[in-house]
């Protein structure tokens, strides 16, 4: 059915790595859906919305690809309603609206639906994600965040040092450490109001709020661990998040990543180097 013949317009939200458009093999799009009724059947237009929402997610279903639309990210994550209207998600963050959620909503990006809902609701968020001002407190409380994250979602007897993800100076170090300067600097700096990693940290070399050698390290510490996890997750045909130990895969994961044959040692020194680079400017700038 048309969305003109419903009683609601209905807009798509792509959040995480999917909103900053830097999916990799394995990865789940996070979504958030928002509407605005065109009646005064506010409870018709929330039905409706919620079922198509239902279908999206079904005809999304793709068991071969182990691919899934995680609405987590959402108000009030798996309590939470599947769809809200703009009016709801207003009264939600003027209310309840946390660190996180500003943090969240960095990478929110419109990427289908109605051009007037899809502007009023951008110029909602961008009230908690781009603030004039943000508070010491919201800066501590991201920064223990991370620490918490660092400790509790590191899988038992991973080694830091090897994971993809969450390690030491690898890809959440990066992302991390650009949200806070996004937080701290966007509203100041417009250039650097973007979802997207790479273009925000570009954006804020040229503004001076990196100096060129740090971006420089960042940017290789991330486009190497988000190569490897592609490459490993393809070639072990599982979601994995670890460089593995044995040679044999890592050289598979280094043919897979553009390496020569025989390439597995150099890989793994490559990546060991620039994510100790990586978290050495993480460590210097995060907790300036």
């Amino acid at each position: 059915e048309k969305q003109g013949s419903l009683s609601h317009e209905l807009a798509i939200v792509a959040m995480g790595r999917f909103g900053g458009a830097e999916l990799g093999f394995g990865s789940d799009a996070d979504l958030m859906f928002v509407y605005r009724p065109l009646g005064e059947d506010v409870n018709k237009a929330q039905a409706e919305a919620e079922i198509l929402v239902s279908e999206i997610r079904r005809l999304s279903a793709d068991q071969a690809l182990e691919f899934e639309l995680d609405l987590d990210l959402r108000p009030e994550g798996k309590n939470g309603p599947i769809v809200r209207s703009i009016d709801s998600y207003a009264a939600y963050y003027k209310r309840w609206a946390g660190t996180w959620e500003s943090q969240a909503l960095l990478r929110a990006r419109l990427i289908s639906g109605a051009p007037a809902i899809a502007k009023a609701f951008v110029e909602l968020i961008d009230k908690y994600r781009y603030p004039e001002q943000i508070e010491q407190s919201a800066i501590v409380e991201i920064r223990r965040i991370k620490a918490r994250v660092e400790v509790e979602r590191l899988p038992q007897g991973a080694d830091p040092k090897r994971h993809l993800k969450l390690g030491r100076g690898s890809i959440s170090d990066v992302e991390w450490l650009v949200q806070l300067l996004q937080l701290k600097h966007a509203r100041e700096y417009p250039q650097i109001q973007t979802p997207h990693t790479l273009p925000a940290l570009e954006q804020m070399e040229a503004c001076g709020l990196i100096s060129n050698s740090d971006a420089r390290v960042l940017k290789e510490a991330w486009v190497i661990s988000s190569s490897i996890r592609s490459s490993a997750m393809l070639y072990l045909n599982k979601r994995t998040d670890v460089l593995p130990l044995d040679r044999a895969q890592l050289e598979g994961i280094a043919r897979l990543t553009g390496y020569p044959r025989g390439g597995a040692s150099s890989l793994e020194q490559d990546y060991l180097a620039a994510t100790r680079r990586g978290r050495a400017v993480f460590e210097k700038l995060f907790f300036d």
